[in-house]
C-alpha cells in the first residue's frame, strides 16, 4: 500500500481526483489506499474541494459529484453502450486481481452514465477480490512495455507438448488477445523459429528486456496475417475449407443468430437443417467450439478434421463403458442400439 509515497503531489492529487470520482472515501480509506498518512489525505482532500464539486455521501465520506463534474469525454447513448459492453466482458474474463484493469475500467466508467458506471464498478470490486499471479502480470507489463518501446526481449517459453522450454528473443509486433478465452497472445518474430509466432503470454516462464531495438516492418499486415484465423494460429498455408452440418432446430438457430467467421457460409437444408462453411488456417484450433456443438453438429471435411472428431467420439463412449462397434454396418442399419445393448 505504499503506492502514493512514489507519486509527486500532482500525480496523488490526479489519482485521489480519480477514486473519488468513482465512490465516497473517509479520509482513513483514501489513506490506507495510496498508502499515505490520513492528514495527508485530509489536506488533499482540501485541496481538491476547490477544484472539484465535492459532496459528503454519509458522515465523514466524500465523493466527487459525477451529476455535476464537466467530463473530457463527450459519449452519446450508444457510444457509451459499446464500450461498457467489451469492458463488461473484460471483467467477467479476467479471473486474477489485476490492477491494471481495475484502474482502466474505473477511468472508463467516469466517462459513461448510469446504469452503465454503476454495474462496471461493481465487477471491478469483484476483479480485486481474484486471486493474485503477480509472475504472471509482471510478464504482461514487460511484453507490453518491449512492444511500445520496441526493444527486443528474451523470453523463456514452454509450448504446450514441449518437455521442457526454450529460450527465443523475440520482436514484439502485437499483442492480441484470444477471441475464444481470456487469453492473451504475442505475435512475435522469433529468432529460433526464423518466423513470426504467436505465443501464449500464460506460457512465458521469464522474460528480459534487452537493449536491441527493433523495427516492425512495413508489410507487417495484421489483418492479412490473422484473416482465416478462427482464434489466433496463422501459417503460410492456405486456409482449409471446414464444412459443418447442424441439425434441425435449436442448433440451425443457434448458428444463424452469429457471425462466427469471417468467411462463413451458410446454406439451409431442406430438412430445416443449415450446413455452415468457412476457410479456416488451422482447423484444429476448431475442435473444441464443435465438440460443445455435441451430436448437432457433423463435421463434413476436412476429413481429418471428421476423423478426428469420430476417434474422440469413439473414446468418450468407451470412456462411459459404451464399446462402439468399429465397423460400418453392411446392411445400412444403424448399429447403435446393438452397440449400446449388446446383441
Amino acid at each position: 500500500m505504499n503506492k502514493g509515497r512514489g507519486l509527486s503531489r500532482a500525480e496523488r492529487l490526479n489519482e485521489m481526483k480519480r477514486l473519488y470520482v468513482q465512490r465516497a472515501f473517509s479520509d482513513i480509506e483514501m489513506a490506507e489506499r495510496l498508502g499515505i498518512d490520513r492528514s495527508t489525505a485530509y489536506r488533499d482532500r482540501i485541496a481538491l474541494e476547490q477544484e472539484y464539486p465535492f459532496i459528503e455521501e454519509e458522515p465523514g465520506r466524500y465523493r466527487i459529484d459525477r451529476t455535476r463534474l464537466i467530463s473530457e469525454v463527450r459519449l452519446n447513448p450508444y457510444e457509451a453502450l459499446f464500450l461498457y459492453l467489451p469492458a463488461r466482458r473484460m471483467l467477467r474474463q479476467t479471473h486474477v486481481a489485476n490492477l491494471h484493469v481495475v484502474h482502466a475500467v474505473e477511468k472508463l466508467a467516469a466517462c459513461l452514465q448510469q446504469p452503465m458506471t454503476e454495474r462496471l464498478l461493481q465487477l471491478t470490486t469483484a476483479v480485486l477480490k481474484q486471486q493474485k499471479q503477480p509472475q504472471r502480470l509482471s510478464i504482461l507489463e514487460q511484453i507490453t512495455m518491449a512492444w511500445l518501446r520496441q526493444k527486443k526481449a528474451r523470453i523463456t517459453y514452454r509450448a504446450l507438448r514441449a518437455r521442457r522450454p526454450l529460450i527465443h528473443t523475440i520482436s514484439p509486433y502485437l499483442i492480441e488477445p484470444a477471441l475464444w478465452s481470456d487469453s492473451v497472445y504475442v505475435i512475435a518474430y522469433s529468432d529460433v523459429a526464423r518466423d513470426i509466432v504467436p505465443f501464449k503470454l500464460e506460457r512465458i516462464e521469464d522474460v528480459v528486456t534487452t537493449l536491441e531495438t527493433f523495427e516492425i516492418p512495413e508489410d507487417f499486415d495484421e489483418q492479412q496475417l490473422l484473416r482465416h484465423t478462427w482464434g489466433i494460429w496463422f501459417g503460410d498455408d492456405e486456409p482449409v475449407t471446414v464444412r459443418l452440418r447442424f441439425k434441425p432446430g435449436e442448433a440451425t438457430q443457434r448458428v444463424k443468430e452469429t457471425i462466427w467467421h469471417p468467411s462463413q457460409q451458410i446454406t439451409l437444408l431442406e430438412d430445416g437443417g443449415c450446413e455452415w462453411q468457412a476457410q479456416v488456417a488451422d482447423w484444429r484450433e476448431m475442435v473444441p467450439w464443435v465438440r460443445g456443438w455435441g451430436a448437432a453438429v457433423e463435421v463434413l471435411e476436412p476429413v481429418e478434421f471428421r476423423e478426428t472428431l469420430i476417434g474422440e467420439s469413439r473414446a468418450l463412449a468407451e470412456r462411459y463403458g459404451w464399446h462402439v462397434s468399429s465397423a460400418p454396418s453392411t446392411t445400412g442399419e444403424s448399429t447403435t442400439l446393438r452397440d449400446f445393448f449388446g446383441g
